[in-house]
């Protein structure tokens, strides 16, 4: 008859980061035994409670004739790797972990001798968004923007100040940026829009307007 895999330690998982996929497949160890003890580590020797999806090679250290060691997903069942109680020595498989929770144990004291981890889905860090453009420019006549409504999000502002006697000034909810009076050049700020208006001119005359929507 078919012992089930103990889930009970499922409750007793750490937070922890994935194990960083250095090798390929990366390796796994679990011993059991010669004593009444079981456990599953990476390959620098720390215990694993978290996983990333993927093919690994588990290497299984079956050190008593009492004692094995059974690897299972406790969604589906699968098995894909155990020893027989009355092998002793070293067994190698190759295993593909797939997102969901998992757990060891032995199986005749599989209320005692068990573990868990969980395997979270690989992820693909995103390329970072390149920011929007706007131009500002401050002459001896005035201040204007490149456009007068947006929608939200960050935006690279380039601001051409050609007065020597004013700045230019921009805000709005969570932005408040000027250039100096005695400021003369090309500036860039990088900026986050959010919904609302926003105002831009020289000092307290900010005529000009910035809706985002």
């Amino acid at each position: 008859m078919r012992i089930p895999l103990a889930v009970a330690a499922l409750a007793a998982f750490m937070v922890a980061a994935p194990l960083a996929r250095t090798q390929n497949p990366p390796q796994l160890v679990g011993t059991v035994g010669p004593g009444f003890t079981i456990g599953l580590v990476d390959a620098a020797g720390k215990h694993v409670d978290l996983l990333t999806a993927g093919k690994y090679t588990l290497l299984i250290h079956d050190e008593s004739d009492i004692h094995n060691f059974v690897l299972g997903k406790k969604e589906t069942g699968a098995r894909p790797a155990s020893t027989e109680v009355e092998f002793v020595g070293d067994m190698t498989f190759t295993i593909d972990l797939s997102p969901g929770h998992w757990v060891y144990a032995c199986s005749p004291h599989f209320q005692t001798m068990f573990g868990a981890f969980v395997v979270v889905p690989v992820t693909t860090p995103s390329a970072p968004t390149r920011p929007s453009a706007l131009s500002a420019r401050l002459t001896a006549t005035g201040a204007t923007l490149s456009a007068g409504r947006v929608t939200a999000g960050v935006y690279s502002i380039r601001v051409s100040d050609r007065s020597k006697t004013k700045g230019f000034r921009l805000v709005g909810p969570g932005v408040s940026r000027a250039t100096s009076a005695a400021f003369v050049g090309t500036t860039t700020w990088r900026v986050r829009l959010v919904h609302g208006t926003y105002r831009f001119g020289t000092g307290a005359r900010l005529s000009g307007r910035l809706v985002v929507s």
